[in-house]
């Protein structure tokens, strides 16, 4: 069996023929039990204050981040430029994303930081660069959960909102849980990790400006 714990209010997609749910333990009201062999780990959101096991990133368990995987994959070097723009009251996904990032792209570096400190809107700009040849652009607003994503290169040029093709803006199914996604995305936390968060955190707070 595999567990899937899951954040407050979050939600998998269940119609995957592949899998089985049963949510019988009320106990464990954000874990979901799918019915797979062999594995039997939770697989546990990077937010748990506990890491402990496989560790997921909300980033990489969305169905594009599986395609947009399979595009940057397709090409062993890629230089390009990465905008990513998230609507959300949860700001800790900064150094979530900025990790998850840098698991694919390479090491973050060169980071400025613009946020405001007051006012309904809140919002903060990280811009930085990941490996040698990505430059990012790391955008972060209040308000109802929504993320767009932009890749440009001289190969491709991708473009993903998480609000395209949904009627009901309430109900943004493109951000339920993907359960391939968390499973082949999950990482193993262990103290490498904790130094590359360590060095994120510092950066961040160096950057603002």
């Amino acid at each position: 069996m595999v567990k899937i714990v899951l954040e407050k209010d979050q939600q998998l997609l269940t119609h995957s023929p592949l899998y089985r749910f049963t949510t019988e333990n009320s106990e464990e009201p954000n874990v979901v039990t799918i019915l797979q062999q062999p594995s039997a780990e939770a697989y546990q959101p990077f937010s748990i204050s506990e890491k402990q096991g496989n560790i997921y990133f909300d980033l990489w368990s969305y169905s594009f981040a599986i395609q947009l995987k399979q595009v940057l994959q397709a090409h062993d070097t890629v230089k390009g430029v990465l905008r990513l723009r998230r609507t959300t009251n949860n700001f800790s996904y900064i150094k979530e994303d900025i990790l998850a990032l840098s698991e694919w792209f390479g090491d973050v570096r060169n980071v400025t930081v613009r946020s405001n400190k007051g006012g309904e809107m809140h919002y903060t700009i990280v811009l930085c660069e990941f490996g040698d040849s990505i430059m990012a652009h790391l955008e972060y607003q209040s308000g109802n959960d929504r993320i767009e994503f932009e890749w440009s290169s001289h190969l491709h040029i991708v473009e993903f909102d998480s609000l395209q093709m949904s009627s009901d803006k309430d109900n943004n199914r493109n951000l339920f849980k993907n359960i391939d996604a968390v499973v082949q995305f999950a990482i193993h936390w262990n103290e490498s990790y904790e130094k590359k968060l360590s060095t994120i955190q510092q950066f961040l707070q160096r950057g603002e400006q």
